[in-house]
């Protein structure tokens, strides 16, 4: 539990009470700040900070006075000018209430710097600062994206809460019923494909991630499109989300690797790299297909790997050691070479590996 001077010093150093004191805690001040976020949170509907590597600067005077020659800028009147930026130079000012946005796109920066009445802000290379009468006041919580954008970094948070809370222990109920065996060494494999791991584990990642995000967004699952029986139409992605606030979804495939055993005959084989491998490619296609068929929409794309791969199996084997148990844990997987797409692709990222443990000897 925090004691009274720990929580006076984060009050203090909260960017809030810096900006505020860097302009003497003038009343205008505050309601900069007020204003800067939210037109941050209605212009990043528009476009994704993640991908953007320009510079951005949103600014507000406290009188309302122009930053910059306004014939040299123009009315922000449609934000959808604003869709699939990623370079370049934007300068906007915003104003009191209106609505009213101005933008320029040539104009020097550094003139904002001098403004002891205007509070900027400023984004560059996923960081984010804050200038104030001559304090720059660093505001970055993401290593990418912004604190007014939080969509896909809040789908990254809840993908590690799950992987350590659900994954990792096998603690889901959903999840555990991919198990063939109680000490979590061989996932189940029915001979009439009915009990597959990956259903379980579908089921799984959308009743938690519908948990998470009990409101604000809406979910597909390929598992819907299962019930119904359509087969006629290829397989779509195992989780689609689509935020109701802003203009992003997001894509996410999961894969398991591990060591099948077969309901029917006690027989083993074993998934790893190439199946994610599988996966990657498999998730391009669905990027791609969304890419084309929304191309005003913001994608980001998630290959969820579940890694219950185990050392040195037989297919008798009941109990496992710690060394061979937990011999994966920190294994990457090796992603082939033509298939890096996280490093080429926007919005396209890195596999997550999400471990699950046995129960060791």
């Amino acid at each position: 539990m925090q004691d009274k001077e720990e929580i006076v010093r984060n009050i203090s150093t909260h960017y809030i009470s810096q900006v505020m004191r860097a302009f003497g805690n003038v009343d205008p001040a505050s309601k900069a700040l007020e204003v800067i976020a939210k037109s941050l949170k209605e212009i990043y509907r528009y476009f994704e900070p993640s991908f953007f590597y320009g510079d951005f600067y949103v600014c507000k005077n406290f009188n309302d006075e122009l930053c910059f020659d306004e014939s040299k800028g123009a009315l922000l009147y449609d934000k959808n000018i604003l869709l699939n930026r990623t370079s370049g130079l934007m300068i906007i000012q915003i104003f009191n209430d209106s609505g009213k946005m101005i933008i320029w796109e040539d104009q020097d920066p550094s003139e904002l710097l001098n403004q002891k009445t205007t509070l900027t802000y400023y984004f560059k290379n996923n960081k984010e600062f804050f200038y104030a009468n001559d304090s720059t006041i660093d505001i970055t919580i993401y290593n990418k994206g912004s604190r007014f954008a939080t969509q896909f970094n809040d789908l990254i948070e809840a993908l590690d809460q799950y992987s350590k809370a659900k994954i990792l222990k096998s603690t889901c109920k959903h999840f555990s019923d991919s198990w063939a065996d109680e000490n979590r060494l061989f996932f189940r494999g029915g001979g009439s494909g009915s009990n597959i791991p990956e259903k379980f584990m579908q089921l799984s990642l959308h009743e938690f991630m519908s948990t998470y995000f009990a409101r604000g967004i809406t979910m597909e699952s390929s598992r819907e499109y299962n019930l119904v029986g359509d087969f006629s139409k290829p397989k779509p992605v195992d989780i689609k989300i689509n935020w109701r606030e802003a203009n992003r979804t997001a894509l996410i495939e999961l894969k398991f690797i591990g060591t099948v055993k077969k309901d029917s005959d006690g027989e083993i084989y074993t998934h790893s790299d190439p199946r994610a491998n599988k996966g990657i490619t498999q998730l391009k296609g669905y990027h791609d297909a969304v890419s084309s068929d929304t191309p005003t929409t913001i994608i980001k794309s998630f290959l969820v790997v579940i890694d219950g791969r185990r050392n040195n199996l037989t297919k008798t084997q009941t109990t496992i050691c710690v060394a061979d148990g937990m011999h994966f844990k920190n294994v990457d997987i090796l992603i082939d070479g033509d298939k890096n797409f996280h490093q080429s692709i926007q919005g396209f990222e890195k596999p997550i590996k999400m471990f699950t443990e046995p129960i060791c000897l």
